[in-house]
């Protein structure tokens, strides 16, 4: 690359972040997502930041309903052992007006409308996870069928995909439905349900406290680009929020310096459910990431991409950036 690049990209889920969790009540506590989405739109505009905000399909809709007594008979359900019942067996099928955490048409067109044009990204349509063994081929084609079919009335093209839980699987598949990019990772091939407990905080503290980061680039993976993330921004809820907010904003500045140096890639990333907690206290940290981000980028150093643009320039030799 010419120059280093800024990629952030933000998995909105909403409650389909945990649809195979069982009890919805006991997963997943509905706070104002759509608020801090608002005002993390706002703080985007401010400095100019394109994100890819890779959504959930089912988000993109304002309501559903049964078909034959079915809930979304055209999606073929994976045969997970581990998945008691139905897949969609805790979608309400009613609107946006009953059940708001569970549609979110409203999100996908202000995310459209910023004046500082975001990327749309697609986060599957009802969060399955692609790289569990028992993932077919057969409902991944469904599943993105059914992604595209729901983002054409809204005038998208899916470029770029991120799988939910980082649960990589199916490239091939990806490919041949036209998708640029995917955000993989960097590390070994993890647990279905990602990194939890001991282990996840072991790796994250060993990421706060290391003192050097490592360069990182895009992947090409046939004919994919993985985009591997460098650094999960989640200052205030669960464990994390015991820890000085001030770790994340130094690690990711040590990491815009790094990439500036050696013409790499920081991408950061984030669900909008990580920033509610204490909004003020995480926005602001963003604010000081994009400002250095800034500074960097007035000195050459550094240019600002989603994940699509990024692919789309790889794959073009065009000059990286906005």
């Amino acid at each position: 690359m010419d120059t280093g690049v800024f990629v952030v990209s933000i998995d909105t889920e909403m409650a389909w972040g945990v649809v195979d969790r069982g009890d919805i009540s006991k997963n997943y506590t509905y706070i104002d997502e759509r608020g801090l989405i608002t005002n993390l739109l706002g703080l985007l505009e401010e400095y100019d930041i394109h994100a890819t905000w890779s959504v959930v399909g089912h988000l993109f809709l304002d309501h559903c309903e049964r078909a034959g007594g079915l809930k979304h008979p055209d999606i073929v359900r994976p045969p997970y052992s581990w998945v008691r019942g139905d897949w969609f067996d805790n979608d309400p099928c009613t609107d946006l007006d009953h059940d708001e955490m569970w549609y979110g048409r409203d999100i996908v067109e202000n995310i459209g409308a910023c004046a500082t044009p975001q990327e749309i990204a697609s986060h599957s349509f009802s969060h399955f996870i692609a790289g569990d063994p028992e993932f077919t081929e057969e409902a991944f084609q469904s599943d993105l069928a059914k992604c595209r079919e729901v983002a054409t009335p809204l005038g998208l093209t899916l470029r770029s995909f991120v799988y939910p839980r980082n649960s990589i699987g199916h490239l091939k598949v990806l490919e041949d439905n036209g998708f640029l990019a995917f955000r993989g990772h960097t590390q070994g091939p993890k647990h279905r349900f990602g990194d939890s407990g001991i282990i996840g905080m072991c790796k994250r503290l060993s990421s706060l406290w290391s003192g050097f980061a490592e360069p990182t680039w895009p992947q090409r993976v046939n004919g994919l680009w993985n985009i591997p993330p460098t650094y999960f921004y989640n200052p205030t809820t669960y464990m994390w929020k015991f820890l000085p907010n001030r770790m994340d904003v130094r690690k990711v500045k040590q990491q815009l310096n790094v990439a500036a140096e050696n013409r790499s890639l920081v991408h950061l990333w984030f669900h909008p459910h990580n920033l509610t907690a204490e909004p003020e206290r995480s926005l602001y940290g963003l604010q000081e990431i994009f400002q250095h981000f800034k500074k960097l980028s007035s000195q050459g150093l550094m240019v600002n991409s989603t994940m699509g643009e990024l692919a789309a320039n790889l794959n073009s030799g065009l000059p990286i950036g906005n």
